[in-house]
C-alpha cells in the first residue's frame, strides 16, 4: 500500500521526499536528527552487505540486506531507493543474476544521492539548531 507522502510516479521520484521529512520535524523535537543518524550509521553495513553477497551469488543474505535497506530507506522518504532495494530483493528471491547484475550497478549512485541528501539535511539542522541557542543567548 502506497504512503500519502510517496509520488505515485516511481521514475520521477526525488532523492528524499521533504514532505515526509517535513512531517518528521512537525512531530517530536530531535526525532528528525535521530532517525537521519541512525541511518547513516546503519544503511552503510546494509549495502556493503548487498554488495558482498550480490556478488557471491548469496540469495538469502542479498535478500535480507536488501528488505533492511529499502524498510529504512523508504522511512526517511528515499522512495527511489528503496524502489531499487524492493527489486533487488525480488530478483534475490527468484534468483535472477542479471537482474541482480543490474540493480546492482543502480543502487551505489543512488544510495550516495541519499546520503548526501541526508547529511545535508543534519548539517541544516544543526545550524538551525546553532542559531536558535545563539539567538536565546542575545
Amino acid at each position: 500500500m502506497r504512503s500519502q507522502a510517496e509520488p505515485a510516479d516511481k521514475a520521477n521520484l526525488p532523492t528524499l521526499n521533504q514532505d515526509l521529512l517535513a512531517q518528521y520535524r512537525s512531530r517530536k523535537s530531535g526525532l528528525l536528527e535521530r532517525l537521519i543518524e541512525a541511518y547513516l550509521e546503519e544503511a552503510p553495513r546494509f549495502l556493503k552487505n548487498i554488495r558482498q553477497s550480490g556478488q557471491g551469488a548469496e540469495f538469502a543474505d542479498l535478500k535480507l540486506n536488501s528488505h533492511a535497506l529499502k524498510s529504512c530507506s523508504y522511512n526517511l522518504g528515499a522512495f527511489k531507493l528503496s524502489n531499487i532495494c524492493q527489486t533487488l530483493e525480488n530478483a534475490a528471491v527468484s534468483r535472477n543474476e542479471d537482474e541482480i547484475k543490474e540493480l546492482m550497478a543502480n543502487i551505489g549512485p543512488e544510495f550516495f544521492e541519499v546520503e548526501e541528501a541526508l547529511k545535508t539535511e543534519l548539517l541544516n539542522i544543526k545550524r538551525q539548531q546553532s542559531q536558535a541557542t545563539a539567538a536565546l543567548r542575545n
